[in-house]
């Protein structure tokens, strides 16, 4: 017989006992003390069953799982389920089966087929999982302590001394069954901090009252977990610990994590600091979050050769890959260059020239690797993949590549080998598999590992409702309790008959008597371990309003409001070296003759300056500019392009109008508008083979829209096109500026028409007539050639026209000559000219001079699409009178 031992519920109290008792060693003087026999019930009873040297085997939850998923997925009578549902159906059949063991239900074929369609077929489902069970000598892991008894019962396992069974909120009928054995070889039993027992609600009210409890109201979740840390703040006291119990921990715990750590850690938020926080959460976070592991598991799921564009760049510029200094500026470059075009894939065998591939051997090595990886296609064993996945990976010098690791990193590592080694574990379930059943596997097993580094026990602990069995607190916190939360609705299991196993054994989530019953088991619990209770729950949820849970009604009538408004957060208290000193430095920085050769721009600068001086300084003198990844090869900006390409291609062939009418009557006009679109693609190279059914689609629609504006062309009385895509430079100012004109028309009488294609919504022309000119491109262009019109050709399904303003009337259709309408100001054609040639020069000469305020002419429209908003600092620069941001 062995000594005394503490089983716990879970390795959560495990910990915090062993905690606890260090905690009261060192209080009372002590230097050196015995670890204590304490285990979760789990732990020893695997521990306890393979020092036996058992014939038989016991699958871990994951084998169990997947042995149903395949079990279902070969099932002949339900052929259609998806990879979801078959894990979703997997995942409820082995809680049913767990049940089934655990509270001991009657397995009788008849309960299960005269009952539903899903209980029948999770009959048929059992008889097949036992089967295998049984050929592979193994235990279903609820089949465990069974096993255990039954080792006890033969005398291969020894007895205990005595059991402190830690935590327990229930006693299932399988647990009555050792205790009753235990009990019968005189084994002592003893349960802490009670036996589990249904709870009278009166006991329960009377608990709650005696403890001072108060329920606090606030306005969302974010508010509640503020001022939840802020309360801890002014709370704690050296010695003392605190708890703070979240039934909904996967709800919240994103946010405790973040404003706890803004709250009572405050200088953790700085990236170079290494701050020990003063609390624990538990639950983790699961695995391919942590960058390191997604960076893994986004190499090992490329399909082939062919890789996005983002994948790709993560390639080149990780930090956990092999990337030597000498080779770092030549992947900023490469994925600079990459970025801003339309090109969303890159091929892994072409993206480095020879010459580059000599030059930058490490790239060259990852890319080569990854091309051995994308190219196999053998069936291999899990273990097999398994050890090929690690062998790949360290090749690419995955996870340190040229730097070392951190603790936080080195346990990542350690938790990706476990889920690597739970892989190998799959090789008589699975069988031989390819690549990417491998890696889809073991992505799955990465998103059911919760990470959690390991860190010291600190006296605040952060935990769920069912974690906290056991522990016991000074003040207690009780986070989220609204009325669906607490208790929660019931979700009984689709597998199991309801009426006669899942109401009248009471299983777990089966009825709302038993969620009741088990949360005011579970709130009694509480209330018994601390000295001092708060309850707690948000008026909103998202958008989802929120009431508080009925079984706090009591104490929802005591106004003890805990709110407080001091801030511990960084960004509230920031704490300079120094007094600051507030200047206000507006002084321009003007333009030198030597820069002036430099500058690069054309109708984009003085749109810029007039929009925002700030911008046109930064964009065009300080080349300060964002380029994202094209996400899409045929986005609106690119869709615009490629039109403007087609009709220049158009127009060269075309240029009457008389032409226009003639390829109509000779019913060509759509063959010559179709050949253009495909030229037009021709030149920008797009990938049509690859994606034929899309591309054929959008030939169909380009050649319509193209055809519906010619129609509309075609109304026009004669017209000749002079030239198309002619590029210009013009000084403004003295400042060169490089144009381009979409197209220029002529007349029969000699009237000259400028052309700019838009493909967006219609142009509002006050842009043309304001005190800063917002649309200068045809403005700039008229200061060069001497036009009589001006006009936007909106080529858009179901709004094409031409929008402009024109020296007189029945130039152009729906293009009048009334200026007053945008301006009282300008009544002829030659005012409007020299009221432009005022307003860009005056916009140039800012330029020029160096005026960079920021100073946007609309905050809501100039900022809303800008790339320099980090940069300029408008949330200090611009204010409403309200404080907020403009």
């Amino acid at each position: 017989m062995v000594d005394s031992i503490t089983l716990t519920v879970n390795s959560r109290l495990a910990r915090w006992l062993l905690f606890d008792h260090s905690r009261q060693q060192a209080r009372t003087g002590g230097k050196v003390w015995e670890k204590p026999p304490i285990f979760s019930i789990d732990d020893w009873l695997r521990q306890a069953w393979l020092q036996s040297w058992p014939d038989q085997y016991v699958l871990t939850e994951l084998q169990s799982k997947h042995l149903w998923q395949k079990i279902i997925r070969e099932d002949s009578a339900t052929p259609d389920l998806n990879l979801l549902h078959v894990q979703g159906a997997a995942w409820q059949a082995f809680k049913a089966y767990q049940w089934i063991r655990q509270y001991r239900l009657p397995e009788d074929p008849a309960g299960f087929n005269h009952y539903t369609e899903e209980t029948k077929t999770f009959r048929r489902w059992m008889t097949r999982y036992q089967q295998q069970l049984q050929e592979w000598q193994a235990l279903d892991p609820s089949e465990l302590l069974d096993g255990v008894l039954q080792r006890m019962e033969q005398g291969h396992i020894p007895l205990p001394g005595e059991i402190i069974f830690h935590g327990f909120d229930e006693i299932t009928p399988q647990h009555n069954d050792w205790l009753k054995f235990l009990k019968g070889r005189s084994v002592p039993i003893h349960f802490k901090p009670f036996e589990p027992a249904p709870v009278a609600s009166e006991s329960l009210r009377e608990l709650i009252s005696q403890k001072h409890a108060t329920v606090q109201k606030y306005e969302d979740s974010r508010e509640e977990v503020i001022q939840c840390a802020r309360w801890i703040r002014s709370t704690y006291q050296e010695g003392q610990t605190i708890g703070i119990v979240v039934p909904e921990m996967g709800v919240y715990r994103g946010l405790l994590e973040r404003e706890f750590k803004a709250e009572l850690a405050p200088a953790s938020v700085y990236p170079w600091e290494d701050q020990r926080v003063p609390f624990n959460i538990s639950m983790g976070t699961p695995l391919p979050h942590e960058p390191m592991v997604h960076l893994a598991l986004l190499l090992l799921a490329q399909k082939n050769n062919r890789i996005p564009l983002l994948t790709f760049s993560t390639l080149i510029t990780s930090p956990f890959l092999n990337n030597p200094p000498d080779e770092t500026q030549f992947r900023r470059d490469l994925e600079w260059n990459l970025r801003g075009g339309t090109t969303t894939h890159v091929f892994l065998s072409t993206v480095l020239k020879p010459n580059q591939r000599e030059q930058y051997p490490a790239l060259d090595a990852v890319l080569n690797r990854l091309m051995d990886w994308v190219d196999d296609t053998s069936f291999r064993l899990p273990s097999e993949w398994a050890r090929g996945i690690s062998i790949f990976l360290k090749a690419v010098g995955w996870p340190t590549g040229h730097g070392t690791q951190s603790s936080h990193q080195f346990q990542a590592l350690e938790s990706w080998n476990k889920c690597l080694d739970s892989l190998s574990s799959l090789d008589r379930v699975l069988q031989k598999i390819n690549r990417h059943q491998a890696v889809s596997h073991l992505t799955h097993i990465a998103g059911e590992t919760l990470f959690q580094p390991q860190t010291h026990e600190e006296p605040i602990q952060v935990v769920g409702l069912l974690e906290s069995a056991g522990m016991k607190f000074d003040h207690l916190w009780i986070m989220g309790c609204h009325a669906e939360a607490l208790p929660p609705i019931p979700d009984p299991n689709p597998f199991l008959p309801f009426l006669s196993h899942q109401q009248p054994y009471h299983l777990p989530h089966s009825t709302a008597e038993r969620e009741l019953s088990f949360t005011e088991q579970s709130l009694f619990r509480l209330a018994h371990a601390c000295n001092h209770l708060v309850f707690s729950y948000p008026a909103w949820q998202g958008e989802s309003e929120r009431v508080p849970s009925p079984l706090l009604a009591l104490w929802l009538l005591k106004k003890n409001t805990i709110q407080s408004s001091t801030s511990h957060q960084v960004q509230d208290h920031p704490d300079f070296a120094v007094q600051l000193e507030r200047v206000e430095d507006y002084f321009p920085i003007p333009v030198s003759a030597e820069e002036k050769n430099f500058i690069r721009g054309g109708y984009s600068l003085i749109k810029n300056q007039a929009e925002c001086p700030f911008r046109a300084f930064a964009v065009h003198r300080l080349a300060s500019q964002q380029k994202e990844f094209a996400e899409l090869d045929m986005d609106a900006s690119f869709q615009g392009k490629l039109i403007h390409k087609i009709m220049e291609l158009f127009w060269t062939q075309v240029r009457t109008s008389e032409r226009l009418h003639d390829l109509e009557k000779l019913k060509k006009l759509t063959e010559l508008i179709g050949g253009c679109v495909e030229q037009g693609m021709r030149f920008f190279k797009l990938d049509t083979k690859r994606q034929k059914v899309f591309f054929e689609l959008e030939r169909e629609r380009l050649t319509t829209l193209i055809h519906q504006w010619m129609e509309y062309e075609r109304e026009r009385s004669h017209f000749e096109v002079l030239d198309t895509e002619s590029e210009k430079i013009i000084h403004l100012d003295g400042l060169p500026l490089k144009l381009k004109v979409d197209r220029i028309d002529q007349t029969r009488d000699g009237k000259t028409i400028l052309i700019d294609y838009k493909t967006g919504h219609a142009q509002n022309l006050k842009k043309w007539f304001g005190e800063r000119i917002e649309d200068p491109q045809l403005p700039l262009y008229s200061l060069e050639v001497k036009a009589d019109a001006v006009a936007f050709a909106n080529i858009r399904k179901g709004d094409s026209r031409y929008r402009g303003l024109s020296r007189e009337d029945n130039i152009m259709p729906k293009v009048d000559s009334n200026l007053s309408k945008e301006n009282s100001d300008l009544e002829h054609w030659d005012d409007l000219l020299a009221f432009w040639k005022r307003g860009l020069n005056g916009l140039a000469g800012e330029f020029l001079r160096g005026h960079l305020k920021v100073a946007p002419l609309d905050v809501k429209d100039t900022c809303k699409y800008c790339d320099q908003v980090t940069f300029c600092r408008k949330t200090e620069l611009l204010t409403s009178t309200h404080g907020e941001e403009a």
